[in-house]
């Protein structure tokens, strides 16, 4: 498959669901009259999208040089950081969290932000420590003191669920560059019990999502009032939908429907038909999103593209399992969908990352050359060896 097929793919995949966003968003919200106006939302959303194209096609064009720079590193990660504080300790609450930095009609999202930041400082670490990955001090211990540090911030903002695919990138991106994945595994595994005792069961609302997502059906706990809405709302969409702009779940039935729950809304209105096309093209952006990382030579470019497609696909997939019930309900968006400003803007800057890694990409592979992960290796070595036992 070449590079250009690989590219038609990504991109293909990423302005299909941007346009679909845009056609949700536009039934969930433009009967509101918000702000004086039917499209306030809308508006918004093409406003962000537009800025994310840019940024997209501005990297894409560049290439990913500058993010090795050691000096835009650290500027990404301290400013980072200052949102996070900031956030927390200046800015009201919504909802009873510090997720957001109001800058007159401007909302900016730090965690959004956060995931970026991860993604690039991870992958300019693990490039300059090279082969001392391996060894448990560099390529486990350090990157997850680090990380202990964006969590405890992004934590302060009640935002669990970023904490979650915050951990679930770094884990991903430390295994494909060669670290000590077992000896990772048992110290992440170690902490969950204390992660789990303090972020979860000492706070109510989160402890009622749990029982929630355990007994859906029960009558004494609001907290499954969302999951309840999520089903009546999918389960009336059948296999092709209500119709369009027809669905009845927005209409004061289900919260967080043009954001967290725009899925639910999807399978109403376009059923089961449009309920799995959506998951379609996260299915596709993720392969060919890891198709583009094994077919670089360089590092830091590969752990850029692995960090780009497991963060916006385990995401989508993420949120799609919470609507439909496999998993406790988190406040995480649909990539490319739901409707906001930093997720959208953050998601299409990793379609630029990945589209300048695929632009510096070879035409032309040996099978050698493309068996740039540890799988990869381990394949070609398997058949090194049956090969020279044959001869």
């Amino acid at each position: 498959m070449t590079i250009t097929i690989l590219r038609s793919m990504l991109w293909t995949s990423v302005l299909a669901l941007c346009g679909l966003g845009l056609v949700m968003i536009a039934s969930t919200t433009t009967g509101r009259g918000i702000d004086g106006t039917n499209y306030s939302y809308l508006i918004r959303q093409f406003v962000a999208l537009a800025a994310g194209l840019g940024m997209a096609a501005l990297i894409s064009r560049s290439g990913t040089e500058h993010l090795r720079k050691p000096l835009l590193v650290a500027a990404a990660a301290l400013g980072t950081l200052a949102m996070l504080v900031v956030a927390r300790e200046f800015m009201r609450p919504i909802n009873g969290a510090w997720r957001w930095i109001q800058l007159g009609p401007v909302s900016i999202q730090p965690a959004e932000f956060a995931k970026l930041t991860l993604i690039v400082s991870v992958a300019w670490y693990l490039m300059r420590v090279e082969e001392r990955v391996r060894v448990n001090w560099y390529g486990v211990l350090l990157p997850m003191a680090a990380f202990a540090v964006l969590a405890v911030l992004v934590y302060r903002t009640k935002d669990l669920g970023s904490i979650v695919v915050l951990a679930i990138v770094l884990w991903t991106m430390l295994f494909y560059a060669g670290a000590n994945w077992f000896y990772s595994l048992v110290v992440g595994l170690a902490c969950v019990p204390m992660v789990l005792y303090v972020a979860v069961f000492q706070t109510a609302y989160r402890r009622e999502r749990i029982l929630a997502f355990l007994d859906p059906m029960n009558p004494e706990n609001d907290a499954a009032y969302h999951l309840k809405q999520s089903f009546i709302a999918i389960g009336s969409g059948g296999v092709n939908g209500v119709g369009l702009g027809q669905g009845m779940s927005k209409n004061s039935y289900l919260p967080e429907n043009h954001t967290d729950f725009i899925y639910a809304v999807v399978c109403e209105e376009l059923g089961l038909i449009g309920g799995l096309a959506v998951a379609a093209g996260y299915l596709l952006f993720t392969w060919t999103g890891m198709l583009i990382a094994g077919r670089t030579r360089d590092r830091h470019q590969r752990l850029l593209a692995v960090g780009c497609t497991v963060l916006i696909g385990v995401q989508g997939f993420w949120n799609m399992l919470v609507v439909t019930g496999a998993l406790p309900t988190k406040g995480l968006t649909l990539p490319f969908i739901s409707y906001g400003g930093s997720s959208l803007v953050v998601c299409l800057t990793c379609l630029g990352v990945l589209d300048a890694v695929a632009r510096s990409c070879p035409r032309d592979l040996s099978v050698e050359a493309r068996a740039t992960s540890r799988i990869g290796a381990a394949v070609v070595r398997s058949s090194r060896n049956k090969t020279e036992a044959a001869l």
